[in-house]
């Protein structure tokens, strides 16, 4: 996930807000079925790789999200699920 540092560092207090506001869903149902711990103290590193994580797992499950795109924080999760793969595409080329 080191290719998507940048954009994670770049955008980071955007998707902080992003992610409490789509942690905040009142839907009950969770389509993922996993619910992730944030622990107090979180240094950069821990914070870019927890969100290098929550984005595996979106992709993991981008099928099902994309069933439940009728959801408007769904929708969001699914957009930006897209664009850092694209992202993470464009960065592995550039290494390359």
């Amino acid at each position: 996930m080191e290719v998507v540092n940048p954009f994670i560092l770049k955008n980071k207090e955007r998707m902080i807000v992003f992610l409490d506001q789509l942690s905040l869903c009142s839907e009950s149902n969770t389509p993922l079925g996993m619910f992730v711990e944030q622990s107090i103290n979180h240094n950069a590193q821990d914070t870019g790789r927890e969100l290098a994580t929550l984005h595996h797992i979106c992709v993991s499950y981008l099928p099902e999200l994309q069933e439940l795109s009728n959801i408007l924080s769904i929708k969001k999760l699914v957009t930006v699920t897209d664009m850092l793969t694209k992202h993470k595409l464009k960065y592995r080329e550039m290494i390359s």
